[in-house]
C-alpha cells in the first residue's frame, strides 16, 4: 500500500504546489511509482506547471464523483510519475466529501508507492488523518507564521498524525536580522516544531516551467526537497 504525503498552508502564494511537485518529481527519479494530485485552489495549477494543462479530459473531480475511473483521469508524466489533475473549471472542485476523498485516496494507494496531495489547509473536513503519513506545512517568516504553524501541527497531532515536517519559504534573512520579521530560532522556539526546514527567496521558482522544476540546481530549494524525501 503507497504513503500518503500531505503538502499545505493557511497562506496563498507560498510555493506550497511548486514544492509538491518538485517533492514528487524527486522521488519518481529515485524508483518511486508517484501519484501527484491537485487539490488546491492555487490561481496556477499543477498541470500547468507540468505544460500538460490541454491533455486534461477528466478531473480530480470527475474521480470523485464517480463520472470516470482514477485510471481514466490520471495523466502520466512518465513511467514512474502521473498526476490526477485539478479543474481547469473555476469553481467545479466544490466542496468534497470525506468518504469520496477516502474512497478515491483507497485505490491509489493500491496503485502507486506513494501519494502526495497538494491541499489548502490541514483543517479541510475532508482529510482522513488515518490513511495519511506525512504532513508538510509552508509558511514564511513573517509574524503570523506562529499561529499559522501551531495551527496546522496542534490539528495534525490532534488526529494522531506526528510526522509533522515544515518548511519556511521565501525565507528574507536580511528582514530577519532587522527584526522586521522571525528569526529561524524563534519560529522554533515558539512552534516546537523540531524538523524545521528553510528555503531562501530564489525567483526562478516563481515562475517554475517544467525544465526548472526536473532541473538539478544546488540551492537551498533542492537540498530541503531532498532532506523531506528522506524523513517521509
Amino acid at each position: 500500500m503507497g504513503s500518503v504525503v500531505l503538502v499545505s498552508s493557511q497562506k496563498r502564494d507560498i510555493g506550497k504546489t511548486v514544492l509538491a511537485t518538485k517533492m514528487s518529481i524527486e522521488m519518481s527519479k529515485i524508483g518511486k511509482n508517484v501519484l501527484l494530485m491537485d487539490l488546491s485552489t492555487g490561481k496556477k495549477k499543477i498541470s500547468e506547471y507540468l505544460g500538460v494543462n490541454e491533455d486534461i479530459i477528466y478531473d480530480i473531480k470527475d474521480v470523485l464523483d464517480m463520472t470516470c475511473s482514477l485510471e481514466q483521469a490520471v495523466i502520466e508524466i512518465n513511467d514512474k510519475l502521473s498526476i490526477l489533475p485539478n479543474p481547469r473549471i473555476a469553481g467545479k472542485l466544490g466542496v468534497i466529501k470525506s468518504e469520496l476523498f477516502l474512497k478515491m485516496l483507497d485505490e491509489a494507494k493500491s496503485k502507486y508507492d506513494v501519494i502526495v496531495a497538494d491541499i489548502d489547509k490541514i483543517s479541510l473536513s475532508y482529510i482522513d488523518f488515518k490513511s495519511v503519513q506525512s504532513a508538510i506545512i509552508m509558511n514564511n517568516n513573517d509574524f503570523s507564521c506562529i499561529k499559522e504553524l501551531n495551527n496546522e501541527k496542534d490539528i495534525a497531532n490532534k488526529f494522531g498524525l506526528n510526522n509533522i515536517i515544515a518548511v519556511i519559504n521565501k525565507f528574507n534573512k536580511k528582514n530577519a536580522s532587522s527584526g522586521t520579521m522571525m528569526k529561524l530560532k524563534d519560529i522554533q522556539k515558539l512552534t516546537e516544531i523540531q524538523n524545521m526546514n528553510i528555503i531562501e527567496d530564489n525567483a526562478i521558482y516563481l515562475n517554475a516551467n517544467c525544465d526548472v522544476l526536473f532541473s538539478n540546481q544546488d540551492n537551498s530549494f533542492n537540498m530541503v526537497v531532498k532532506k523531506i524525501i528522506n524523513k517521509i
